[in-house]
């Protein structure tokens, strides 16, 4: 749920806060190692594409995408398509 907060904006502010008091009141985007568990998942979730992307034309152009992302080419939020 954070990271779709943070880097995807999937859901509000207030709904995230929500999330958090619900599952025991510790917001993860404070824990310091957020950022590299966050890329982690991200990078996970592009790998995941990139598996695709030589049988699927729609997977290679997703996770050409992906990893312009993460590579900070665009800003967040990101928008990306699920597969």
């Amino acid at each position: 749920m954070a990271v779709d907060y943070t880097d995807f904006a999937r859901i509000t502010k207030s709904d995230y806060q929500a999330f958090v008091r619900a599952y025991g009141g510790f917001d993860m985007t404070t824990w310091s190692g957020y950022r590299t568990m966050a890329t982690a998942r991200e990078l996970r979730w592009t790998a995941f594409v990139l598996g695709k992307a030589t049988t699927d034309q729609k997977a290679a152009e997703e996770a050409q995408h992906r990893v312009a992302c993460l590579r900070g080419e665009i800003d967040r939020p990101w928008s990306w398509s699920a597969f």
